[in-house]
This record gives structure tokens, sequence and C-alpha cells, in this order.
């Protein structure tokens, strides 16, 4: 069983950055390598309850990834451009990120294991009139999901977009759209969008009823610690409060806030108000 690194000068040590910016609990598997000591990258901002697995490669001279995310073994982040991650990222092993014409992923994106999402298409002799020579930005939006085994090339994928398992995705993914095949076409008529319309009392239900099972498995936890709602800031001292209209809540690192948002995961997402 590989090592875990969890003692902040211990992951610090595995980063070669100008700067450095490094949230609470975060966790680093074994021989990861993140700029060196002759090529250091930019910078480097790594966000709370973040988990990078073993033998994971970051050379992208700026690279950042914020709360709840997890990058799993195997990942390969390269390019000469930007590499920005959202809350609650899922990217599943030996998946590559290719930032060499800038890529964005938004909160709660889904990317399954063995995935490559690429910004840039370079090989062939221009001088010999080769015309497949650019780099272009690729942004995908809020709670898109590459299922398994995608192949990305350089597109706006928005809101709540999704690709089925070995899609191969060449063109632009319309809102809560799904798609599928190689290359990818849309089959949401066939199969329905990815998120379906849900009224904030059931909304509002369903996070009621995951706190009583949290808490019902944790009865050491102070249930007062934490609130919800739908709207409102309801910001008191020492109170997570959850908005599920939202989908934000009010940041207080309780133990009770950290271990009920990782228990939610990656059911219920939230991301800070």
């Amino acid at each position: 069983m590989s090592k875990l690194l969890t003692h902040p000068e211990e992951i610090r040590a595995c980063i070669f950055a100008r700067e450095v910016i490094l949230g609470d609990q975060v966790v680093f598997g074994e021989n990861i390598s993140i700029g060196s000591p002759d090529q250091p990258l930019q910078r480097v901002e790594i966000g709370d309850n973040v988990y990078l697995g073993s033998d994971s490669r970051i050379i992208s001279p700026q690279f950042k990834v914020l709360d709840y995310s997890k990058l799993h073994n195997g990942l390969l982040v390269y390019g000469k451009g930007v590499c920005a991650i959202g809350y609650n990222a899922w990217v599943g092993q030996n998946s590559v990120l290719d930032a060499m014409g800038n890529l964005s992923l938004g909160n709660n994106v889904g990317i399954g294991a063995m995935s490559q999402l690429w910004s840039h298409i370079l090989y062939g002799d221009v001088m010999e009139g080769c015309r497949f020579d650019s780099a272009k930005a690729s942004r995908i939006g809020n709670d898109v999901w590459f299922v398994g085994h995608c192949v990305v090339s350089p597109i706006v994928a928005q809101d709540k977009s999704m690709a089925m398992v070995g899609s191969v995705v060449t063109r632009d993914m319309e809102y809560n759209h799904v798609y599928a095949g190689a290359p990818a076409s849309d089959i949401t008529a066939k199969v329905g969008p990815q998120f379906r319309e849900v009224a904030v009392e059931e909304k509002l239900a369903y996070m009621r009823a995951r706190m009583t099972e949290f808490f019902g498995a944790n009865p050491k936890l102070d249930r007062d610690r934490i609130e919800c709602g739908a709207g409102g800031s309801q910001d008191r001292p020492g109170v997570t409060y959850f908005d599920v209209a939202a989908r934000t809540y009010i940041k207080k690192r309780s133990r009770e806030e950290i271990e009920l948002l990782q228990f939610l995961l990656p059911r219920a997402k939230f991301i800070p108000a």
C-alpha cells in the first residue's frame, strides 16, 4: 500500500514553484512531481481537502485546483498555459490534462479514468505545408461529466453537458446535452439530459435526509453546528449554513462541516458562498 503524505512540509517538498498556496488537509500520494528544481512552475494553488494520487506529474507553469477535488493516480498535467480546476472535481487515474492552449474546468466536473482533454494539435511539418498546427483554450463548464476513456479536442463544454464512455469529442457541447460515439454525436433526444429539474423543496428534503443519516452514523459530532435551508445568508458564528437553492455553504472549517461535505460527495456538491 502506498504511503500518503499529509504533513504540509512533506507536500511542499514535492512542489517546485515560485509561488505556492497550499490549503488545509491536503493529501498527496507517493512519487508526485510538480515542477522541478531546475524548471520551477510560476504558481501553484491547491485548495482545502484536495487529494492528488501517486505517480502524478504537473508541469503546467500555472496550476490551480480548488477544495474537495480528487485527482487520482497517474495524472499528467502539462503545457505552456494555465490549468485551472474548480471545486469538487473528480479526475480518474491515468488521465491527461493538456494546458498548451489553456485549460479550465468549472466546479463539480467529473473526468473518468483514462480520459484525455486537449488544447492543442502540433506535430506536422509546417514548412512542408501541414495545416494542423494550433493551440486553443478548452473551457469545461460546471457539472460537466466525461464518463471515462474520453478523448476531447479543444472545445467549449457548456454547464451540465455529458459525454458517455469512450466518446471522442471534437465539437462544442451544449447545455445539459448528452453525447456518445466516435466522433461524438448528440443523443439527448434518445436518452434524455444529464440533469432533470428539481424543486427547491425536494432538494431541501434530500439534504435533510442525508444529514439525518450522517449524524446518525456520527453521534459524537455536534448537530447544532450545521444548518440547511433555501436562500438567505444565515451567517452565525460557528455554524455552517448550507443553501440548497444556491448550492453554496458558509465556510467555517469545523470538523462537522468537513466530514459532512466529504460524506455528501459525489451525490451532493456545494461550493463556498
